[in-house]
């Protein structure tokens, strides 16, 4: 196990970039896979509210909706989806990567984490992983964005190797743990820790 003396060079050497990147938003040789069907393919007037969203978030996902159980989440992310990318933001008018998954956390798991996506990473909330294999829904998955940082990025795996995040190109939105760009930079999951005492 580290030691807190080990750790704390890294968490405030990324303190001050909480989800920088150095990706450029255009002109950029990989983009982030963003699914976006159209939204009348779910609306339907035999479905409530929720199951439209199941239904909508199953079809970006590629899996059975059915598979999806966790309504909560998935109202949440439909709530958050495309708010724009705001260094530092924590509301509705702009959001950076580690306050998106800082709330995510808060308000659908109700598991406090730190702020920024170094220290999400180092918390004792959060046991990191390397094997993809065991990835499960509501994982954080944890980049290296920015040269020369351990940790710059966070996001929430969903499914199919799919994950929610807050990118500085698309806001909040869907990517592909596959996408060329995300596989280089791709550093741990960590699996979140309900009762932590």
């Amino acid at each position: 196990m580290l030691k807190s003396a080990i750790i704390t060079l890294p968490i405030i050497l990324v303190m001050a970039s909480a989800c920088g990147s150095s990706r450029k938003s255009t002109h950029n040789k990989y983009e982030t896979i963003i699914v976006k069907p159209p939204k009348p393919a779910y609306e339907s007037p035999g479905l409530s509210t929720d199951q439209q969203i199941i239904l909508k978030y199953a079809t970006f996902l590629k899996t059975p909706p059915d598979s999806l159980t966790n309504t909560e989440l998935y109202r949440f992310i439909d709530k958050w989806m495309y708010t724009p990318y705001k260094y530092g933001g924590n509301d509705e008018k702009g959001i950076d990567c580690s306050g998106f998954v800082q709330r995510l956390l808060n308000d659908v798991y109700k598991i406090p984490v730190p702020r920024t996506s170094a220290q999400q990473f180092f918390t004792k909330n959060v046991e990191p992983f390397h094997d993809d294999h065991y990835f499960a829904e509501g994982d954080l998955l944890f980049f290296r964005t920015v040269p020369g940082q351990p940790i710059s990025h966070v996001g929430l795996y969903l499914h199919n190797r799919m994950f929610i995040n807050a990118s500085t190109s698309s806001g909040v939105s869907l990517a592909n743990l596959d996408d060329p760009y995300w596989k280089k930079r791709f550093v741990a999951a960590g699996r979140v820790k309900a009762n932590i005492r």
